[in-house]
């Protein structure tokens, strides 16, 4: 079977883009694949499979308004051409026409449950065009938890039949706790403390609630009980001016970095040092920042919503993201504990869940349609 895709993931190999990489890697050589990518995003996709075969459209990955117009007109005549059997379309875009049979990946429907956290023109576009008519017109979606699930079954009105629940994974070759002195080397070559708690993801406003860190920290270090500063590591997103605003002003702007984009060894340098690492989103459709850091070896604190509690399970720490006071004592309490009460053993177990290999395994039998109820939950 010849399965073409749609490579556009956005400026950066984030998360979407590292989803669908790790996924592609994963398989066996049971399909062909054909990924359309940015001109000049080529060498960021990185494959090991002779299968899959990378094409390039002459378009930047710098201009939205023009990847949205290659997705949406030029991207169903390319599976057409290219005598597809099936298309995938692993980002968000607007589905109006199709000639194959279209697989649509939705990472999360955060629009419905943050009621800002777009425009007021991106968020009718999303809501009211988009979402509803994409998930309609696609046969088959695949979602990366089963929150995500709920959702698309509870705002879209789409049977759960037609939605499969395929995780995210952690590349546990890569994620794994570095030695500290190869990260402190690291970090010391980018100027970074020794001693900090830990963010790590796009930084926006309000959606991954940055904001609400910044303000424990502050408390933390107004009564002195920490020491160290704060590291956001992630690139700006919608909002950002906001929290950049509020930092500049604040009395701990000294103790607060803004690392920009870093790289995944950067990334797994700051996870194996941290003090704590916290991802305190309002909504997450998967999450896989925690999931990287427990890989590393860190202490992890998420907020007690969407899917977050279902990705961590009983490894990481839960706490209200809405709750400043409930936050600052779940961050003092991680922060007083030596190590996990949990072994490395459960931690290693947990992580069996999102195994790159086995979830490209699940991907395949959803692509071929050959799913059942086991072998995508």
């Amino acid at each position: 079977m010849r399965v073409v895709v749609s490579g556009y993931v956005g400026k950066k190999i984030t998360g979407i883009g590292r989803n669908l990489i790790c996924l592609l890697n994963g398989l066996e050589s049971r399909n062909e694949y054909i990924i359309y990518v940015n001109k000049d995003m080529e060498k960021e996709f990185r494959f090991f499979g002779s299968n899959i075969t990378v094409k390039t459209y002459n378009i930047s990955k710098n201009s939205s308004l023009k990847n949205l117009f290659w997705t949406t007109f030029i991207f169903p005549i390319k599976v057409l051409v290219e005598n597809a059997d099936k298309a995938l379309i692993p980002n968000f875009t607007l589905l109006l026409f199709k000639f194959r049979p279209t697989i649509v990946i939705m990472h999360d429907l955060i629009e419905f449950n943050v009621s800002n956290k777009f425009s007021k023109k991106k968020m009718f576009y999303r809501t009211k065009l988009a979402d509803p008519i994409t998930a309609r017109r696609a046969d088959k979606i695949i979602t990366v938890s089963e929150n995500s699930k709920r959702d698309i079954v509870k705002f879209l009105h789409i049977p759960e039949e037609k939605i499969s629940v395929i995780y995210n994974g952690v590349d546990q070759k890569k994620f794994q706790h570095m030695d500290e002195t190869e990260a402190f080397r690291i970090l010391d070559k980018k100027g970074w403390p020794h001693n900090f708690l830990l963010y790590a993801g796009t930084i926006d406003h309000p959606g991954k609630n940055a904001m609400a860190l910044i303000k424990v920290f502050e408390q933390l270090k107004e009564e002195n009980l920490f020491l160290g500063k704060l590291v956001l590591a992630g690139m700006p997103g919608a909002g950002y001016e906001v929290v950049e605003s509020y930092v500049n002003q604040s009395k701990c702007r000294d103790n607060i970095v803004f690392t920009g984009y870093v790289t995944d060894e950067e990334l797994i340098a700051l996870y194996s040092t941290c003090r704590l690492f916290c991802f305190l989103s309002l909504y997450e459709g998967f999450g896989i920042p925690p999931l990287e850091a427990l890989a590393c070896g860190a202490k992890v604190l998420v907020s007690n919503t969407s899917s977050l509690p279902e990705v961590v399970a009983d490894i990481g720490s839960t706490v209200d993201p809405t709750d400043i006071d409930a936050i600052r004592k779940a961050v003092l309490s991680s922060l007083q504990l030596d190590c996990y009460l949990e072994t490395d053993k459960r931690v290693k177990e947990h992580l069996a869940n999102y195994d790159w290999k086995n979830l490209s395994e699940k991907f395949e039998y959803v692509i071929a349609g050959e799913e059942n109820e086991e072998s995508c939950n």
